[in-house]
């Protein structure tokens, strides 16, 4: 048996870099675009002042587009990002992230129609903000922390909203507009946009 010599060591530390460095590529999703946070923070307090104009938090016709123009937004600034940083767009981080929000995205859009039909339109903004900052939890464990608390503070937004149905529109308008927004320019920061 032989004493590793200095050389031997150093090359031990370097593959031991290498690999760390790959497994923490490998089980995070980095290309978060917080443009496209900021963005998409823009369309929800846009979509909040037009639906505070007709007097009607949760005014369907405005909500469904600004949801849909904002997954365009996100959706094209994560894939520039991810490509500038030769980081796969669709890798099984993401796969993951995907498969784990889709569930509470697909409960809100179909409670969005049967409270929306049975009358209890005041609802939607609370269950609007909890259903997502669930599914924004779950999928931020797989990315950097600043999404999962964003996540969490979407579920405070919501649990407020549904104790306080008066204040749904208050409450859209800060975790949809506000929190896209802080948070997205905590990405530019941090994580080099």
């Amino acid at each position: 048996m032989s004493i590793p010599t200095e050389q031997d060591q150093q090359e031990a530390k370097e593959a031991l870099a290498f690999i760390r460095r790959t497994m923490e590529s490998a089980s995070t999703f980095t290309a978060v675009s917080g443009w496209g946070l900021i963005a998409s923070g823009i369309v929800a307090l846009v979509a909040a002042w037009l639906a505070w104009m007709r007097a009607n938090p949760a005014e369907l016709q405005i909500w469904i587009p600004a949801a849909a123009v904002s997954v365009v937004i996100a959706t094209s600034a994560n894939a520039i990002k991810a490509r500038g940083s030769n980081t796969p767009l669709w890798s099984g981080v993401m796969q993951r992230i995907v498969w784990v929000m889709a569930p509470s995205l697909i409960a809100g859009a179909l409670l969005t129609f049967a409270l929306e039909g049975q009358g209890a339109s005041q609802l939607l903004p609370g269950m609007w903000l909890a259903l997502y900052g669930a599914g924004v939890t779950a999928g931020g464990t797989l990315s950097i922390r600043a999404i999962r608390w964003m996540g969490i503070a979407f579920l405070v937004l919501g649990a407020t909203a549904l104790a306080r149905p008066d204040l749904g529109l208050a409450m859209l308008a800060v975790g949809f507009g506000g929190l896209h927004v802080t948070v997205g320019s905590d990405i530019v920061w941090r994580h080099g946009g």
